[in-house]
């Protein structure tokens, strides 16, 4: 199973991370003034009880959609605080043992409903037994968290997002894989996730990975050296 992951990431066509100074400005307040422009409408037609009494079904959506636009907004806020960080030197890790798998399906269940309403379907081979990697929890769960949540964004309806948690020789890592239909949209959107992405993992002495696949789909790996490997699979 290894040596047929290890080749096809090696017949793919590597796709580039875009860095810092290749993110507009312009580009990062379009991508906040979105949720922003949702949460201020939506906000506006509950206070103003445009659809009548406050009972009305219509209300609790109109909730629901500002809960999901403030997540978002959470979300690019923490990528550009974990950005910032880089010019003060933060580059501390609070290092201990992390379930691979587990932090693959507590993103899949804090996506859910993004999963859903984008109409994708992500499927995720994880094994039953644990596999612990020696590192920072909270930086690798943001990292897990961008790309499998850039996935389901900006990939379109019907589209198909496997996940698997895998060791080799070589190391141990997380791989998110878009089918043909959703082409590069695995690497869409303003690039800064995918920019802090890249750093969370080189802190850990890992890489971010993104490979065009020979069917037109994309492939992102998470990889981790197998020095960091503590136990499973």
């Amino acid at each position: 199973m290894a040596a047929r992951r290890r080749s096809v990431i090696d017949e793919a066509e590597t796709i580039a991370v875009p860095q810092p100074e290749e993110i507009s400005p312009l580009v990062l307040a379009h991508e906040l003034r979105s949720p922003l422009g949702a949460i201020q409408g939506l906000a506006g037609l509950i206070g103003t009880e445009a659809y009548g009494p406050l009972s009305d079904p219509r209300y609790r959506e109109a909730a629901r959609q500002i809960e999901d636009a403030c997540r978002h907004m959470e979300a690019l806020i923490a990528d550009v605080v974990a950005a910032s960080h880089r010019e003060f030197g933060d580059d501390v890790l609070l290092e201990g043992e992390v379930d691979l798998s587990d932090l693959v399906a507590s993103a899949q269940a804090w996506l859910q409903r993004d999963i859903v309403a984008a109409g994708v379907v992500v499927r995720a081979r994880v094994s039953i037994q644990p596999v612990v990697v020696w590192g920072d929890a909270r930086r690798l769960r943001q990292a897990v968290l961008n790309v499998l949540g850039n996935a389901v964004k900006y990939a379109p309806r019907g589209s198909r997002i496997a996940v698997e948690v895998g060791v080799s020789p070589e190391g141990v890592g997380i791989t998110v894989v878009n089918d043909a239909r959703a082409g590069d949209a695995i690497s869409g959107g303003a690039g800064l996730g995918l920019y802090v992405t890249r750093r969370q993992m080189r802190l850990h002495g890992g890489e971010l990975f993104l490979k065009r696949q020979p069917d037109g789909g994309v492939l992102v790996r998470l990889a981790l050296p197998a020095a960091r490997w503590v136990r499973g699979e």
